[in-house]
């Protein structure tokens, strides 16, 4: 395997998954992919991110390499979202 197949530090974005989080609007659960930065509550209709950890996406220099550019471009909008979201309620 070549390093830009992919480092394994990288596998939760290359094998996407759904997870299930509460909408903090209306707290009814909601299906959002590993991969995607927001999902739109089927209840309220809101636009709801996921918070995510610090990974190698954050800080390695062939990131937009290892996960490819399209999916680089929305996880690092999706961080900026969450930052947002942060900074708003602090």
């Amino acid at each position: 395997m070549s390093f830009f197949q992919g480092c394994p530090g990288a596998i939760n974005f290359r094998e996407v998954r759904p997870d299930y989080i509460d909408c903090p609007f209306c707290d009814t659960e909601l299906e959002i992919w590993s991969d995607e930065p927001f999902a739109k509550c089927p209840n309220c209709g809101r636009e709801v991110t996921q918070s995510r950890g610090a990974s190698c996406i954050d800080w390695c220099a062939h990131a937009r390499e290892c996960v490819g550019k399209e999916k680089y471009e929305r996880l690092m909008h999706m961080l900026e979202n969450t930052a947002n979201e942060a900074e708003a309620h602090t």
